[in-house]
């Protein structure tokens, strides 16, 4: 199968090929699911409050009721005339001399203006007074009835991804069944004869499949349900058919990893063309992983990636992750970006945009960056150890320590074990 002609084959800057990924994702349909199953979706409707909140005048500590003036000048002794725990309501107001002992997020009685906390109060009279030890000014430790959202004020954006506080405000205002994107479906192939099975013992010259297992978590942390197609082996007709098959089950994304560079068994682009995918770029300007395919096929999205395991991971991240956000309408699609002091040097003489594995945390209020050391882009182990991607342009072919650099977060920049760097 000769190798076509018939797009453009020149290598792209990584931003291009990004603006180009993202102009060509669809939208996804939305569907309805139970809140209880709608962590990690995205949104697809903007919510409002249906009430003030909080709905009533509340209690932010245990203590007492009171009015600010009473309290003026301390101690000052007064008559207990009730209690409302949370979940209650008064049944009367407090007037000149009263107290109504209170609960934390119960509703302030009528003729209070403030609650002092109970540690600054002492029983007296075997509770039937209280002693108040410190003046409280009006207003303390009330939330007025509307002072975190007023009824019909927006509180969460369409677009927004789903996680535990999202959770809590989508319960507070009612949506036992929330409006989300469907996930996209993926689907994942590997080639190369040189790829075995994850249980199997490799031969000679044969290495275990990780980019099966990668891409596939990688998708699903991005929302997708994925679909696992195995290995194709590095032959003409095999390929075409595994493709075909594949692309005719309509998934959204389809991906491919190995095959795509222009050795003699690189054997994906033309069978993509075969198959009537609009092949729109095949190299970008970004290490690792400058052979990447990119095409359509009516609204599937095909990606062929490297084959080398670090290559693949790092082109999915950038690329394939921000098509299934767009997808599902997310309002962010790139992964967090700052700017780290390399605590050592960093090297890039590969004249593309370089992304290399780091350790990033937090020290002395600053972000760093250790290097980590790094075989390269099959170096499988150095990647699981950075928890970020230090980001050096093509024109930047060295970082010397001290110096300031871009650097994209990683999922396990939070998970830091307080180990130095």
């Amino acid at each position: 199968m000769s190798k076509s002609s018939g797009y453009n084959r020149r290598v792209i800057p990584v931003d291009e090929a990004l603006e180009i990924v993202l102009r060509e994702t669809p939208s996804l349909p939305t569907e309805e699911v139970a809140l209880e199953e709608a962590l990690g979706r995205v949104l697809a409707e903007e919510v409002c409050a249906d009430a003030d909140m909080p709905p009533f005048d509340r209690a932010a500590m245990d203590g007492y009721a009171v009015r600010a003036t009473d309290v003026a000048s301390v101690p000052a002794s007064l008559a207990v005339v009730g209690e409302v725990a949370a979940g209650g309501w008064p049944d009367r107001e407090v007037g000149p001399g009263e107290a109504v002992r209170i609960m934390t997020g119960a509703p302030v009685p009528g003729g209070a203006t403030a609650v002092q906390q109970v540690e600054k109060t002492r029983a007296l009279e075997g509770g039937r007074r209280v002693e108040i030890l410190a003046s409280v000014p009006p207003g303390a430790h009330i939330a007025p009835r509307g002072s975190e959202v007023r009824a019909g004020e927006r509180v969460l954006e369409r677009g927004t991804t789903i996680g535990s506080a999202v959770s809590a405000v989508l319960a507070s205002t009612g949506h036992a069944r929330v409006s989300v994107a469907r996930r996209p479906r993926v689907a994942v192939l590997v080639t190369g004869d040189e790829i075995v099975d994850v249980a199997a013992a490799p031969g000679p010259g044969q290495i275990r499949n990780s980019n099966g297992p990668a891409v596939a978590a990688q998708a699903r942390l991005a929302g997708a349900e994925v679909r696992l197609l195995g290995v194709a082996p590095d032959r003409e007709d095999e390929t075409v058919a595994v493709l075909g098959e594949a692309l005719s089950g309509g998934p959204d994304v389809l991906t491919v990893s190995g095959g795509v560079s222009a050795g003699d068994y690189d054997l994906v682009e033309p069978a993509l063309e075969q198959l009537g995918v609009a092949l729109l770029f095949t190299r970008v300007a970004i290490k690792p992983g400058a052979p990447l395919v990119f095409g359509r096929r009516n609204d599937t999205l095909v990606f062929g990636l490297p084959g080398n395991p670090v290559s693949a991971q790092v082109t999915f991240d950038v690329f394939v992750r921000a098509a299934l956000l767009r997808m599902q309408g997310a309002r962010v699609v790139s992964r967090p970006r700052v700017e780290v002091e390399l605590l050592a040097p960093m090297k890039n003489r590969s004249g593309r945009k370089a992304h290399l594995p780091a350790r990033v945390r937090f020290e002395d209020g600053r972000l760093v960056a250790r290097p980590v050391r790094s075989m390269g882009s099959g170096d499988l182990v150095a990647h699981a150890r950075a928890n970020a991607l230090v980001a050096l342009d093509a024109e930047r072919t060295r970082a010397e320590a001290g110096e300031r650099a871009g650097a994209v977060l990683l999922e396990g920049f939070l998970e830091d074990d307080g180990a130095p760097i």
